[in-house]
């Protein structure tokens, strides 16, 4: 005998108010569950960008970011001294990149400028583009002495005055203005945040005589390790990292970010759970001698047990469809462009969080999840009605 789905669906529909509460408790879970699933797949995409094992970061030995360190010109010139590092094929020059980082304040488009965010200013040669090898830039010449500068694609779409045609006002008083020429992309990694100029432009508009960092190049097959211990070692002394560890070092306060918030939906998913339970209760409670007369024209518990958490399922795969709508029009109406501060840069991270079909899949998946295990004992004390009692009670 088939399974009673039809009797199950339409009961959706006659307890129409305890439906709708269910749905909306389900839906504000998924909701919020979809919403930190697309957050988090955009901080995990913009940063494995950043996960080049042959390139490395220097900075000043105890300093802990690039925009709190200062690198002498000599003590930068003893890192042609490594034997590992990669060379220009055309020029043989080596792959190592002078860099300043300062911050510069921009007021945020999703708010209409209410609020400001600091974005990363960095000085550059055009080694930097070997270096940074995900760095595309395919504008006008690179700014090499006029107040030039270009903006990477997330930042512009986040913070306002950074179209092309616009001017900056920066440099150690603000007195100095710096055109946009150009956009560049770096495939939504951490580098897209940033905005680019020409080196000795900026270190002199900011009257600095030491870079704040170092970038290089390794060869192929080299072991990094070995390379950042001589880096650190008695003849160098400064701190280098891999890109991969030195943008872990700096996302710790987003995976912070990230544990309330799983920690908040799980919370919520449990009130989903006790939801859906209390639901099932009052609905088994409610249709004893429903559940007896299936049970005496031939249904089994296996039946019942079935078909009651067929209704639970379908219950919260409605809530949970209206969940994913609700996310997608909250981003829709709020923009999807956010940005994140680092732990000890405090310059932002942007990225734009997309609901990919993989994405609404687990949000759904879990919501069928929260559904069985809501109904799974009410929908065993179902299956174990006792048919006799109940038609005599009826």
């Amino acid at each position: 005998m088939a399974f009673p789905l039809a009797y199950h669906w339409r009961n959706l529909f006659v307890r129409k108010t305890t439906t709708l509460l269910t749905v909306l408790v389900i839906a504000a879970v998924v909701g919020v569950f979809t919403w930190m699933l697309g957050f988090a797949a955009a901080l995990d995409d913009s940063l494995s960008q950043a996960r080049d094992e042959t390139k490395l970061l220097i900075i000043k030995r105890g300093a802990t970011a690039e925009t709190n360190s200062a690198i002498l010109p000599e003590e930068y010139n003893k890192l042609n001294q490594l034997m590992d590092i990669a060379r220009d094929p055309k020029t043989n020059d080596p792959l190592l990149s002078p860099e300043i980082m300062v911050q510069v304040s921009r007021p945020r488009l999703r708010d209409g400028g209410k609020t400001w965010g600091n974005i990363a200013l960095r000085g550059v040669t055009e080694t930097a583009f070997k270096v940074h090898r995900n760095v595309k830039y395919s504008g006008q010449a690179f700014p090499s002495g006029a107040q030039e500068v270009i903006v990477g694609q997330a930042a512009a779409k986040q913070f306002a005055g950074l179209d092309i045609g616009d001017t900056l006002d920066l440099g150690y008083g603000s007195n100095r203005g710096y055109t946009v020429i150009g956009y560049f992309l770096a495939d939504g990694g951490p580098a897209e945040s940033e905005v680019w100029g020409y080196l000795p432009s900026l270190m002199n508009a900011y009257n600095r005589s030491m870079y704040s960092s170092a970038s290089l190049r390794l060869e192929e097959g080299t072991d990094p390790q070995s390379a950042i211990a001589q880096i650190e070692g008695p003849a160098i002394q400064l701190t280098a990292q891999t890109e991969a560890q030195y943008w872990q070092s700096q996302s710790s306060s987003i995976g912070t970010y990230l544990f309330i918030t799983r920690v908040l939906v799980a919370v919520m998913c449990l009130a989903a759970v006790f939801s859906i339970a209390n639901t099932m209760f009052s609905m088994v409670a409610g249709r004893t001698r429903e559940i007896a007369m299936l049970r005496t024209v031939g249904f089994s518990r296996f039946h019942i047990l079935s078909g009651f958490l067929a209704e639970s399922v379908g219950l919260s795969l409605l809530g949970g469809i209206v969940g994913c709508l609700a996310c997608i029009g909250w981003l829709q109406l709020v923009g999807n462009t956010k940005d994140m501060f680092g732990s000890t840069t405090f310059t932002t991270l942007a990225f734009e969080i997309q609901l990919t079909p993989m994405t609404v899949a687990w949000a759904l998946l879990s919501v069928v999840a929260v559904g069985v295990i809501g109904a799974w004992v009410p929908a065993m004390r179902a299956s174990r009605v006792a048919v006799v009692e109940a038609l005599r009670e009826a």
